[in-house]
């Protein structure tokens, strides 16, 4: 999945859940039969929103705890200039190695 669709689809099934639990009061004080249908759905969409919701907020955690033990490997410092930087080429290759 897409890094966002995990915590969009978790935040979408809360507000269902919720929806549909105003939905189940609503009709559980009229006495309605299904009001019972309501309130299964909205909890299940309940606990699907918190778990996506959950995951989500864990990998981006993650992501950024990598980020900031990546981040002070190599700095380019104001002496060392992209220029200086040796860049190897292979004399060997030829143009039909890569067709």
């Amino acid at each position: 999945m897409l890094k966002k669709t995990k915590l969009f689809i978790g935040i979408a099934f809360l507000v269902q859940a919720v929806t549909f639990l105003t939905i189940f009061i609503v009709l559980w004080a009229k006495k309605k039969s299904i009001s019972k249908t309501f309130l299964v759905i909205g909890l299940l969409g309940g606990v699907t929103g918190t778990v996506l919701t959950v995951k989500a907020l864990k990998e981006d955690k993650q992501f950024k705890a990598m980020l900031a033990a990546v981040e002070g490997i190599y700095d380019f410092d104001e002496n060392d200039a992209a220029d200086e930087i040796e860049v190897l080429i292979d004399d060997t290759a030829k143009e039909a190695d890569f067709e």
